[in-house]
């Protein structure tokens, strides 16, 4: 693997949680792709003059170890396989000083027009420079709670409204979320479910209770891994509802699909799966689910749910 992207963990990137927010990882992970295409032979792919772009059609990561404020990480990649219009990049964000891994990430990309967003052919010079950037897949980085083959779901405001899809989160898409095409920038596939996920109180309902008690416990909702699926890729002034549910629920983790829906249309933005867990903010650690909640949270899964 190639270093693609160094820096460190800012206090304003960190949460209520004490750690780097997930959708900054989604962030540098986007500066990483844009360095891996320049050493594929690409043009500058984030410029507004570009006439090619990455587009992510498929992501997963894996969140291994907490990043905290001030910490300086690093990110190095390379190219896992590609066909005549796509790749798949691999990408592993390390604590700089031990060099432990902090995140993987296997990101599908389509290589696009930033007009119309639809994928064309690589330039000739990109299939030699992309075979010297070949890595093999690590152990670490594959999916653990949750498979990338299961089949994409035909997400909808009807379909959420018929399985009982929780509304969580909703809003609008401003100006500063936008990249330099006008689309949404990548960070804020993570961004949006992070900063409504806490209203999920039927998957979380020890943070639900403790934040309706008005304190207590600190308690927080951490992120283990997640598999996203963009479907269309929203303008400035567009508008989203998200809808949830939970797929499966075990002794300390439980799975959680995530719907991010056009209001006015009822059709998706994108669809995620994450891997969640309730945190034990002073022990930090995971903590574990007395057996009446997870009798609760386990008649509360929706059977055949899917991102």
């Amino acid at each position: 693997m190639i270093e693609l992207w160094r820096g460190v963990v800012n206090a304003w990137e960190c949460d209520e949680l004490g750690h780097m927010n997930v959708r900054f990882y989604l962030a540098k992970a986007s500066q990483a792709i844009a360095n891996l295409a320049e050493a594929a032979g690409l043009n500058p792919i984030h410029r507004p003059d570009a006439s090619a772009t990455l587009i992510a059609r498929d992501i997963h990561v894996r969140f291994l170890a907490e990043t905290h404020p001030g910490a300086p990480v690093f990110i190095e990649g390379g190219i896992l396989d590609h066909d005549a219009t796509s790749a798949t990049a691999v990408l592993v964000m390390r604590h700089s000083g031990s060099g432990k891994p902090a995140a993987s990430y296997r990101l599908v990309l389509g290589h696009a027009s930033p007009k119309d967003g639809r994928d064309f052919a690589w330039p000739r010079r990109f299939a030699e420079r992309a075979d010297r950037l070949a890595v093999d897949y690590p152990d670490f980085a594959a999916p653990r709670g949750l498979s990338l083959d299961t089949p994409a779901t035909k997400a909808s405001l009807e379909r959420a409204d018929a399985l009982g899809l929780q509304p969580i989160g909703r809003g609008r898409f401003g100006p500063q979320e936008m990249d330099g095409f006008g689309w949404l920038g990548l960070e804020f596939l993570l961004g949006r479910i992070s900063d409504s996920v806490t209203n999920f109180a039927g998957a979380f309902p020890e943070e639900w209770e403790m934040h309706a008690r008005g304190g207590g416990d600190r308690i927080g909702s951490a992120l283990l891994e997640c598999h996203i699926r963009p479907h269309r890729w929203p303008r400035a002034g567009d508008g989203y509802v998200v809808r949830s549910g939970l797929k499966s629920a075990g002794p300390k983790v439980r799975n959680l699909v995530h719907w991010v829906l056009e209001p006015a249309t009822g059709r998706p933005w994108w669809t995620m799966e994450g891997v969640a867990a309730p945190m034990d903010l002073e022990a930090r650690r995971l903590r574990e689910v007395p057996d009446a909640v997870r009798e609760a949270l386990e008649t509360a899964c929706i059977d055949g749910l899917s991102a």
